[in-house]
């Protein structure tokens, strides 16, 4: 997963690189919650950077007006922007479908990518139905799609869409070869859900801000964390436990033992046998402090990676 950090200015783009940001997304907080940042600044952040540090820009909310739209795109790709986002209110499908495709049209010729976006808490705006993102990226020939939250008020993405419809949509939109974006007052803490999901992109603010919300400024040192702990997060196990042929005793103590030697982010491969053993792992693993990262359901075997906590 990559680690997309919302920006306003050349300074706040600077700590972003700084703490190892994977992409600058700049926008203006000013104009709504996701509003289109001035060409100079969009600018000046694409030349302060080489190609491989990604630059997108978000143009937020876009009105019903798919020329208007399409000329905006065109911009950022003039800008040599490495994407631009397109997301909706007010609006209907038939009309954001109309406005992207224009958009796709402008981008002949330039190598920037085209996402479509849609907002989590739509429903408050009046925007597209956000589960229809996956279509609308494909029907558009979008190249990815983004989930984002116009809704600041301490609540967040997982308060408007279980994990498991996101799974759902991240799956279905990769298979159609198109890239997938989480955002939207994401915190540390949704993190493991995160890893489950695998978006390929996971965007923040706040929780790279000194104040620790998005009205602060971005800080390298929070963006570093950050990206520590998603890459932790995406580590491939060293050590496999097959739980198979042990009782739950039997797996529990072996991930005592192994744990024992990991250094903190770490990660265990345990398989146990049931859904009784997947019980007692997990509850062994929240009483210890220790992430379930990811988990698959086999034939009959549960599979989980187990990552072990900071102390």
């Amino acid at each position: 997963m990559m680690l997309m950090v919302s920006v306003q200015d050349l300074y706040e783009a600077k700590e972003a690189v700084k703490g190892k940001a994977d992409i600058v997304d700049v926008k203006n907080l000013k104009e709504m919650t996701v509003g289109s940042n001035f060409p100079p600044v969009i600018k000046e952040c694409r030349d302060a950077f080489p190609e491989k540090i990604h630059v997108s820009v978000t143009l937020g909310v876009v009105p019903n007006q798919p020329g208007t739209v399409a000329l905006a795109v065109y911009g950022a790709a003039a800008l040599n922007a490495t994407s631009v986002k397109v997301g909706f209110v007010n609006t209907d499908y038939d009309m954001a479908l109309r406005i992207l495709k224009e958009c796709k049209k402008s981008l002949n010729g330039f190598d920037t990518k085209l996402i479509a976006a849609t907002f989590a808490d739509s429903h408050l705006y009046k925007g597209i139905d956000p589960k229809s993102v996956v279509k609308l990226g494909e029907e558009s020939e979008s190249d990815g799609i983004l989930i984002d939250t116009l809704t600041k008020d301490g609540r967040n993405l997982f308060d408007f869409i279980k994990e498991s419809q996101l799974a759902d949509m991240v799956i279905e939109s990769k298979e159609l070869g198109m890239s997938t974006a989480l955002s939207g007052s994401l915190r540390l803490e949704n993190f493991d859900e995160l890893t489950r999901i695998n978006p390929d992109i996971v965007g923040v603010r706040g929780a790279v801000c000194t104040k620790g919300d998005r009205e602060g400024r971005i800080n390298g040192t929070a963006v570093a964390n950050v990206k520590k702990q998603l890459d932790m997060r995406m580590n491939e196990p060293k050590i496999t436990i097959d739980g198979t042929k042990l009782d739950c005793k039997g797996v529990i103590a072996r991930l005592e033992k192994e744990m024992k030697q990991l250094s903190a982010g770490a990660a265990v491969e345990t398989i146990v046998p049931d859904a009784v053993g997947r019980y007692e792992v997990v509850d062994w693993a929240n009483r210890k402090g220790h992430s379930i990262t990811k988990e698959l359901k086999l034939k009959k075997e549960y599979r989980l990676i187990i990552m072990k906590a900071a102390v």
